[in-house]
């Protein structure tokens, strides 16, 4: 992975479908993260999609509370 940045929603990668480097960027996140911190990536030429981080690093956006009977 090269991860060269150029802003916290844009990066390069491989992308496995392209068969080679392309630009990577967040698609609006469903879940709640804010820009710059959702673990999804997305090819901008064919979409291919790609999670980053470590299980660490990937927390839940949103905490469900459930009420006891």
């Amino acid at each position: 992975m090269t991860a060269l940045w150029s802003s916290p929603e844009h990066r390069s990668e491989h992308c496995a479908p392209c068969a080679g480097e392309r630009p990577f960027e967040q698609p609006p996140c469903a879940d709640g993260h804010e820009p710059g911190h959702c673990p999804e990536w997305a090819c901008v030429e064919c979409g291919h999609a790609i999670i980053l981080g470590t299980a660490a690093s990937i927390r839940p956006a949103r905490q469900f509370v459930t009420a006891t009977a």
